[in-house]
């Protein structure tokens, strides 16, 4: 009874190292993260989902429902089934999404990404798109953000294009106006230098 006692306590310790991932994940999909360690880890669902097996399994394990016991089967059933519910409504609501990746002209590390999320078969109130460019290679690739804009109808701020204008600027445009990032040659950061009209972002 005391080696499942201690197996059980190790799993459930173990529940939150689940949970310490999807938080580094979350901290590196932020503007300026590592573009690597995002894409990994930036994954709450499945990560929360398994946090709740390792409860779940660790009360089994233990099988004595006192307090540590009952607390971990209680919270792992609550957290799975939440998993699981927000696991069903992203399949649901969350079309496929479609991407374009355009190379800056001098650096071929440099690149402007365009998600398209919804896809042109969905409703215009359920698409957007996604506009980031990413700097560097490997582990050390960054991804920065540059605009989040949600689809709208022709002369409300629809998309129009989002391309390189030379080597170190980026200009996205709608059909009520545009913005121009310059894009550091070194670190890839941009900044806003030129705003003209009204761009909706989301």
């Amino acid at each position: 009874m005391r080696l499942r006692g201690r197996i059980g306590g190790v799993l459930a310790g173990s529940a939150l190292l689940p949970l310490l991932v999807c938080a580094v994940g979350r901290r590196e999909s932020r503007s300026g993260g590592r573009t690597a360690v995002a894409d990994a880890l930036d994954r709450p669902v499945p990560l929360i989902a398994v946090t709740a097996v390792l409860l779940l399994v660790a009360a089994l394990v233990r099988r004595r429902w006192d307090l540590v016991g009952g607390t971990a089967a209680g919270v792992g059933g609550i957290v799975l089934v939440g998993a699981l519910g927000l696991l069903a409504l992203h399949t649901a609501f969350v079309e496929p999404s479609t991407q374009t990746r355009t190379s800056s002209p001098a650096r071929a590390d440099q690149v402007l990404l365009v998600v398209h999320l919804g896809g042109p078969g969905a409703e215009t109130e359920a698409q957007e798109r996604r506009i980031t460019v990413e700097s560097g290679s490997g582990l050390s690739a960054r991804r920065w953000h540059l605009l989040d804009l949600p689809e709208r109808f022709p002369d409300e701020g629809a998309f129009v294009s989002a391309g390189w204008t030379d080597a170190g600027h980026i200009r996205i445009a709608t059909d009520t106006g545009f913005r121009v990032f310059g894009i550091d040659p070194d670190t890839g950061e941009p900044t806003l230098t030129e705003s003209v009209g009204r761009v909706k972002a989301s």
